[in-house]
């Protein structure tokens, strides 16, 4: 993709962004990032997502194929980075999604969950992830991980500031939350996909998560049960 680029302070912040993020892909987008996307492109998540190895003890790793593999779900790349990245007419790079851009990216150059409340980081924490937890515990509902302001999973990322530029401080703290929010849920989605998926006998593939995704986060919407608790 091409497009015309703007000489600005803005477009500076975006060349940059796009040299350290889009030419490599974006990283810890969550399962909100991915149903946003999909939602409001109208676009099945199969067609913009990739799978790539996960390590055994990820949380996000999805159990695939009967146990055989476990992966992690993430934005796909091509040729010049991510599937999203559009390139302009000089060479420098911009970010297509606007408003729709994952929370990790808007944030740049911060990083999302790069220091808790206790001063770890997201790779120094051992054990079992809040979300996690709270899967285990037998939730009936999809919990839907409302932030301040109302902001839950869904929004469109407006209230963040405009795209296309670095969040004020107010904006980098209200995202920040966000994300973690997404992010607790993202676990807890994975840690109910796996344990159905070890139960059954059926390969289930990347494509059978996807959609399972976009039907919990639906049933987190409408706080309804998870949806393998729902018979039919």
């Amino acid at each position: 993709m091409t497009a015309d680029s703007t000489r600005s302070a803005d477009g500076e912040w975006q060349s940059t962004r796009a040299k350290n993020l889009c030419y490599r892909g974006p990283r810890l987008v969550t399962g909100a990032d991915i149903v946003r996307i999909s939602r409001t492109l109208a676009l099945e998540p199969w067609h913009f997502t990739q799978a790539a190895p996960a390590a055994a003890n990820d949380p996000t790793g999805v159990v695939l194929d009967n146990a055989r593999r476990r992966v992690n779900v993430r934005l796909a790349n091509a040729a010049h980075g991510c599937v999203f990245h559009v390139v302009t007419l000089e060479g420098t790079g911009r970010c297509g999604l606007g408003e729709l851009a994952p929370l990790s990216c808007r944030m740049f150059p911060a990083v999302p969950g790069r220091a808790d409340r206790d001063g770890t980081t997201e790779a120094d924490r051992d054990g079992v992830p809040e979300g996690e937890e709270k899967a285990a515990g037998g939730t009936n509902a999809v919990q839907d991980p409302v932030g301040d302001e109302g902001e839950g999973e869904g929004g469109d990322g407006s209230a963040l500031g405009p795209p296309g530029r670095p969040l004020d401080a107010e904006g980098l703290a209200r995202a920040e939350r966000r994300w973690a929010a997404d992010r607790d849920q993202w676990f807890e989605i994975v840690a109910h996909w796996n344990a159905l998926a070890e139960k059954t006998d059926d390969p289930l593939g990347v494509e059978d998560f996807q959609r399972y995704l976009l039907e919990a986060h639906a049933a987190c919407e409408a706080g309804a049960p998870w949806p393998e608790e729902v018979v039919a």
